[in-house]
């Protein structure tokens, strides 16, 4: 049965045009799943959301934490940008490995450095920074709470945090959309259902082993799982700022809605179904 709607999916799934996906750019026809180059040209994308709810001349001459940096592609962008000294926070080696060897090429040794840190529990001191940005970050936390409070430890008293993220029910929440377009999947197949089809969709590619190593992963429990994604919603995260009691001064959030259908989030069922993207400036 499930195999018969797997194949029923992937004919409905051609339906739906093809997305400019990183995993799905190659300069030499190899994919890599290398998300530098594409991230790097999407820095002016990111700072242009900041900038509807602040001025991005605070970034000039700061200290700054790009928390879970990913590659080198903010870090490098703000330095260069703002004269800024910029540190690049990862769990990933591979990932440090690449930015450590970027800033060498672009002379920036003394304006940014990377790290392998724990977002959770870092090694810096009390308010060492002066800006925090995090930019898809915050859906990935597996513990969201404690992630504030670090934050809150480590950014500097009248000082801000800029961040951005998808929530819940974001139409390519399932973050399987390099092979898999279907709008709301998440909302009425299972994980085990979607795991199945990802694994269908990418069986054919030459990268299909990466691709489904990055994705699924074993739980706790020896079960296949989509791990590294947290389902947090837009009323949970406002939730856990409440709870925390964080001693901000100024808050501002834009909600960026699908085009052409902002009339239907005026409708408070459905306004989280068409909330594309959320982007936080929080000044403490």
């Amino acid at each position: 049965m499930q195999n018969n709607l797997i194949k029923l999916f992937l004919l409905l799934n051609k339906v739906f045009p093809r997305k400019d996906h990183p995993f799905n750019n190659s300069k030499n026809g190899v994919l890599d799943l290398n998300y530098t180059d594409f991230e790097y040209k999407n820095t002016k994308n990111v700072l242009d959301m900041y900038s509807k709810l602040v001025d991005l001349s605070i970034l000039k001459n700061k200290k700054i934490l790009d928390l879970w940096c990913g590659w080198w592609w903010k870090a490098i962008f703000i330095a260069k940008h703002y004269d800024s000294e910029v540190v690049g926070v990862d769990m990933n080696l591979t990932f440090l490995k690449e930015a450590k060897e970027k800033i060498k090429q672009e002379k920036l040794e003394n304006l940014v450095s990377f790290k392998q840190e724990d977002a959770l529990n870092t090694s810096f001191d009390d308010e060492e920074f002066d800006i925090i940005i995090m930019s898809d970050v915050l859906e990935h936390i597996p513990h969201t709470k404690d992630l504030f409070k670090e934050i809150n430890r480590i950014l500097k008293s009248r000082w801000v945090i800029l961040f951005d993220f998808a929530p819940y029910y974001h139409y390519f929440w399932h973050h399987i959309w390099d092979t898999i377009r279907i709008p709301w999947l998440h909302l009425f197949t299972s994980e085990k259902f979607r795991i199945g089809l990802y694994k269908q969709s990418v069986k054919d590619l030459p990268d299909w082993q990466k691709r489904i190593d990055l994705r699924i992963w074993l739980d706790n429990n020896w079960q296949e799982s989509f791990t590294y994604l947290n389902n947090i919603k837009r009323k949970d995260f406002e939730k856990i700022l409440c709870e925390e009691k964080m001693n901000y001064k100024d808050v501002k959030i834009d909600y960026k809605m699908l085009k052409n259908l902002t009339f239907l989030s005026k409708i408070p069922l459905l306004r989280e179904v068409f909330i594309k993207h959320i982007i936080w400036y929080i000044k403490k």
